[in-house]
């Protein structure tokens, strides 16, 4: 098995102009993202200059000449969080992902479908109350179709918006924006997906809304209770056939998920804030949910964010990979999706985070008889 040669830790931009983490193994690199909408039980981040100083000072010393074992490498990371952050955690552990991934032959055939936030707001920028409005092409046969049917419908409620007069803009995570409500919106875009033959799915990111026991809709300058909140997810589901909800309660509000899933069987009422890629927090979720985002660099390492995949896969959940919404050209989430199966991925539609996108069209193309997982 190969050893760890050289080790080496930079700052690196991130897609919001922000210092990040990136780390060398032997050459072969790995990225740490970050997020603005954030859970308060993920495990936290150092600065990118203190994480940097660790692991080229201190830590390089202890891992030199270490074997290329992820699990072993990243036993020992969890334990470094406290000084390294889980950035610099998973950029490492990211990075000898990598050097693994080129070392061994590829052998997955079975592609995840993306999931791209076509309009925004939220903690990511956007005068719209919800964080994320989601396509995903779950009728697409092929990766490259996914993103044709995707992509189409994205430029498609571009095209729309525009013709209307609506100056459109761009958020943190490359999703459309504009002044325009939030129903509005949606009754323009169902037709759109239909067309396309995408299905509409909502980041709602309830704890981002939450206060005083209330959820505060800014929009509508109005506050709804737990039970309120509740039934207005339960009537979205409904009117738009959503397919897809993710965080529609506070985060510790493990009931209210499960009434909404009792409601809506068919529809992924998913955890992340919820569940922050924690498998003591899964533990508490099952029955509650039936999807839960994957997200490394909530947890620190790959070796953890498999375990927390592997748990899903056994209490039938499903596990979607995702980005976060400060991003870099780092796809190893891309490679992840699917070395581990996920059924789907996360992962944008425009700017950076079309690296994921490209890296899987990439592979697909490698690939000998590649199909689609069925979600």
């Amino acid at each position: 098995m190969a050893k760890i040669k050289s080790i080496h830790a930079r700052k690196i931009l991130d897609s919001r102009a922000n210092w990040t983490v990136e780390v060398e193994v032997n050459g072969v690199s790995g990225a740490s993202p970050a997020g603005a909408s954030t859970g308060t039980h993920e495990v936290p981040t150092v600065p990118a200059d203190i994480a940097c100083d660790f692991i080229n000072n201190k830590m390089k010393k202890a891992f030199l000449n270490h074997e290329m074992n992820q699990k072993e490498i990243d036993r020992k990371l969890k334990f470094l969080t406290g000084k390294i952050g889980s950035n610099g955690a998973i950029a490492t552990s990211f990075a000898v992902y990598n050097f693994l991934w080129d070392e061994r032959q590829f052998n997955r055939s079975v592609f995840p479908y993306p999931l791209g936030n076509v309009f925004g707001g939220g903690a990511h920028g956007g005068s719209c109350y919800m964080q994320e409005v989601l396509l995903c092409p779950k009728k697409a046969k092929t990766f490259p179709d996914a993103v044709q049917k995707m992509t189409d419908a994205y430029h498609e409620l571009k095209k729309e918006l525009k013709d209307m007069g609506l100056s459109l803009g761009m958020n943190d995570e490359g999703a459309l924006t504009a002044n325009i409500g939030f129903m509005e919106l949606m009754d323009i875009l169902k037709p759109i997906a239909d067309h396309n033959g995408c299905a509409i799915g909502l980041d709602i990111a309830a704890s981002e809304m939450y206060r005083h026991n209330k959820y505060y809709y800014r929009q509508k300058e109005q506050f709804l209770n737990r039970d309120e909140q509740i039934d207005f997810v339960d009537h979205l589901i409904k009117k738009y056939n959503l397919f897809y909800v993710e965080d529609p309660m506070n985060e510790d509000d493990f009931d209210g998920f499960s009434k909404i899933h009792s409601k809506n069987k068919k529809t992924l009422v998913t955890g992340d804030d919820l569940t922050t890629t924690n498998t003591q927090r899964i533990q508490r979720a099952l029955g509650k949910i039936n999807a839960m985002i994957v997200k490394p660099n909530q947890i620190g390492t790959v070796t953890q964010a498999f375990d927390a995949i592997s748990l899903c896969k056994k209490s039938h959940i499903i596990p979607v990979m995702s980005h976060r919404s400060g991003e870099t050209t780092d796809a190893t989430i891309a490679r992840m999706a699917l070395d581990f199966e996920c059924p789907i991925i996360k992962c944008g539609i425009a700017d950076m985070r079309t690296a994921k996108i490209n890296e899987l069209l990439r592979l697909w193309d490698k690939t000998d008889k590649p199909k689609m997982k069925k979600i």
